[in-house]
């Protein structure tokens, strides 16, 4: 089927390279290292060759340190800089070569993001200007320090041929140290390096052309490039039009590599589900407009459809599209794309909760759909294998962690049952995805649904299973998987017993009860977040968007503490303060009356409030639904559960246990 995408699967020419697609693997972040040493462990390399089994015509590896003084805390990077690491890059290039893709090589040097407690010694920037990402200030860099960091990408440059990589970028966007010598906001320099653009332009172009002349012809060298600084004082995309057009014409580039934004607005860079996709698209469009021939690659954001895909390389927006969490979500986007099977991609739903949530965290990223990404060297393709045994299995509970032990346990070959009580797929994501905004997620149990059928399970729907009518169903092995759900009792990590009050008949209410619409609540509502995430904000401006006064109040020092890593928060809180939600954060509530809450600050609990309430979304503690389960145990020899049946989770702790028990089931 791949004349149906004619751009999609041609091949395509990066300067001296050759490739059989037009589709690229970003350059992300994966954190997939050891952290003692800085170099990648096999599972990058296992990571990326899935990629190129799975057809990618290229990769680019995401960000290397190039120098000691790039330390970027919490998030780890590879250091290239030191000759003992090429060994373990070599890894990585041979097997994406003995996979069938081209791999390209990102190079970078954070500047004045770098976090120096492990180098001993100031970050550097092009001037003094306070990073919002390390809390400190530079050190303006001296003619010997620039000096210094371009020789180390020089030597850098030097280790990354030898290691056998294709091509190499450097990375002149998302705030780091070449962009922001090209960025007025970054550069208030009055030497040679600062001031006019052909100053500021000095430190990229000297970088460029010396380690232009080491890497040597046979390799392809580019730049990615910053269209849009998206801040006060920085480089516009008329500015980058006038870089792009001077670093075109001096002839040393094979391609550009078109991004968007800086630090302080990785929210735009790594837009959530939240956030309009193609959003890079017009900046490349209008830069490749300026440059060509040159080739302009460009990841657009958020594309999962790959007509989208064609349809931006049909209309000239870029010369190659990439691709990042749709890669990561599904290693063979590109395989199913050529072979017409377009319907059984596993969508990237954009939640960033195992992405960018695990990147910010100093943590490997992951997929919260696809427990493999990340460990394809033990789990990878044709890891699973067909049983020996077969059995009979009976799994009780259609949510994702149901659905995915499912379809793996059938495809190995086991005889599957799924009975669900509900009339419908999907657990708590369906619910997840009825809060504002967050559609997206129901993504997951529509792919999950489709492949059930595919591997052939016997699904039923509106069956609730009861102890004595599972036993009769004579099954081999049975796997409980009937989740968990908030408790009304108002126990919490902040106070891990029952809230007095919290059983005042009609006043308390739970998340799940307010979105399947079993009770209606009052004009006044108190939403006590101790969940951190999505759904009790998300309950909280539903229900305002309804008309009702709402306040959330959280123990954190920040309302919904976990959207601050996925990228969610200046989203979420922009459509909190649309729909006027008070946010109190660092504060409790201690007890309930009728038409009262008491609420203490947490750090001072003897400065109490009293606010009127007439409802109480008590999203806190949930509870595992796991009796069935241990009725079972007494009876049966072979009895699991899986997801959060085990302990209350979210989907990637849920597909994560499924795939585990699945796969040794």
């Amino acid at each position: 089927m791949a004349n149906k995408y004619p751009m999609l699967f041609t091949e395509f020419d990066v300067g001296p390279v050759t490739l059989p697609n037009r589709i690229y693997h970003a350059p992300v972040t994966l954190n997939y290292l050891d952290r003692a040493t800085g170099y990648p462990t096999e599972a990058l390399a296992y990571y990326y060759a899935e990629r190129a089994r799975g057809g990618v015509g290229l990769i680019i590896q995401g960000a290397v340190d190039v120098h000691p003084a790039s330390e970027y805390w919490p998030v780890p990077h590879s250091r290239l800089y030191e000759e003992g690491s090429i060994p373990s890059f070599t890894r990585i290039t041979n097997m994406v070569h003995d996979a069938g893709a081209k791999i390209f090589i990102e190079l970078f040097h954070v500047g004045q993001a770098s976090n120096v407690r492990n180098y001993g010694a100031a970050s550097l920037g092009p001037s003094s200007v306070p990073s919002m990402v390390a809390g400190t200030t530079p050190k303006s860099m001296e003619l010997d320090d620039i000096e210094e960091v371009i020789s180390a990408f020089e030597v850098t440059t030097k280790n990354a041929v030898a290691a056998g990589y294709d091509g190499i970028e450097l990375h002149a966007s998302h705030g780091y140290l070449l962009e922001q010598f090209l960025s007025p906001y970054y550069n208030r320099r009055t030497d040679e390096y600062g001031g006019s653009l052909d100053n500021r332009m000095r430190m990229l172009l000297e970088t460029l052309e010396r380690c232009r002349k080491i890497a040597g012809e046979g390799i392809a060298f580019g730049v990615r490039l910053v269209a849009d600084e998206l801040l006060p004082g920085g480089l516009t995309l008329e500015d980058t039009l006038e870089i792009s057009e001077r670093l075109a014409d001096d002839g040393m580039l094979d391609f550009l590599d078109i991004d968007l934004g800086s630090h302080q607005n990785y929210h735009v860079t790594m837009s959530p589900m939240y956030g309009a996709p193609g959003y890079n698209l017009p900046y490349s469009a209008a830069i490749r407009d300026a440059v060509d021939p040159l080739p302009v690659l460009c990841a657009p954001g958020r594309l999962v459809d790959p007509g989208e895909a064609e349809r931006a390389l049909a209309e000239g927006q870029a010369d190659m599209v990439g691709l990042g969490r749709a890669l990561i979500s599904d290693p063979l986007w590109v395989q199913k794309t050529r072979d017409g099977r377009e319907d059984s991609i596993r969508q990237c739903v954009f939640c960033n909760q195992y992405t960018m949530g695990n990147l910010y965290k100093g943590l490997p990223v992951g997929c919260i759909q696809n427990p493999v990404t990340g460990r394809e060297a033990t789990r990878g393709a044709h890891s699973l294998v067909s049983v020996t045994q077969k059995k009979k299995v009976i799994v009780i509970g259609g949510g994702p962690a149901g659905m995915e032990v499912a379809r793996l346990a059938s495809q190995r070959g086991h005889d599957v049952s799924l009975y669900e009580k509900e009339e419908e797929l999907g657990g708590q994501v369906l619910l997840a995805a009825m809060l504002p905004g967050r559609d997206a997620i129901g993504g997951v149990v529509r792919w999950q649904k489709q492949q059930l059928e595919k591997a052939g399970v016997e699904t039923n729907l509106g069956c609730e299973l009861l102890l004595d009518q599972v036993t009769d169903l004579g099954a081999d092995a049975v796997i409980v998987a009937t989740g968990a759900s908030y408790m009304s009792s108002g126990m919490s990590a902040m106070v891990p017993m029952p809230m007095p009050g919290s059983d005042i008949p009609g006043m308390v209410v739970t998340p799940e009860s307010v979105l399947r619409g079993e009770c209606e609540p009052g004009s006044i509502v108190v939403v006590l977040d101790s969940d951190g995430h999505v759904t009790p904000s998300g309950i909280a401006e539903l229900l305002a968007s309804r008309g009702h006064q709402v306040t959330i109040i959280s123990a954190a020092p920040v309302i919904g503490d976990k959207l601050v890593d996925e990228m969610n928060m200046p989203y979420v809180y922009g459509r909190l303060a649309d729909q006027n939600v008070e946010m109190l954060s660092n504060t409790w509530a201690g007890e309930l009356r009728d038409g009262e809450i008491d609420i203490f600050n947490v750090y001072a609990p003897e400065k109490l409030r009293t606010l009127k309430v007439n409802t109480v979304v008590m999203a806190a503690a949930r509870k595992t639904h796991e009796g069935l389960y241990h009725e079972l145990k007494l009876r049966m020899d072979e009895v699991h559960r899986v997801g959060d049946c085990i302990s209350p989770g979210d989907i990637g702790t849920a597909t994560l246990s499924a795939d585990t028990l699945a796969r040794a089931l």
